[in-house]
């Protein structure tokens, strides 16, 4: 059984070939381009550097226990610069969380 031989494509058969031709660009476009690219990249560096800069935000707003029931207020306003384990911090700060979940009424 003899074997069958494949026809050679033509050149340009594909699409990378073809679109090949038409994009070539000599040193003096690529000279061109390239002044293109670094001239905008020298006018945005140049704008940046030019323009103040833009005001920094303030400080976020202090978290107030207003939201909190009346007797944690003053818990919770004690609790904010206790750095030890506190006992009943740590449960002024349980019943806020619940609060704020909305988990108050759970049936146990």
């Amino acid at each position: 059984m003899p074997h069958a031989r494949r026809r050679p494509r033509p050149k340009g058969a594909n699409a990378s070939a073809a679109s090949a031709g038409a994009i070539e660009m000599g040193r003096a476009g690529k000279l061109v381009a390239g002044a293109i690219v670094g001239g905008m990249a020298l006018t945005i560096a140049l704008l940046a550097a030019v323009d103040p800069p833009a005001p920094r935000a303030s400080a976020p707003p202090q978290i107030s226990g207003a939201d909190a029931r009346p007797e944690l207020e003053g818990t919770l306003r004690r609790c904010r610069t206790v750095t030890v384990a506190d006992p009943e911090c740590e449960a002024a700060w349980e019943a806020k969380r619940r609060h704020f979940f909305g988990q108050e009424r759970q049936d146990r």
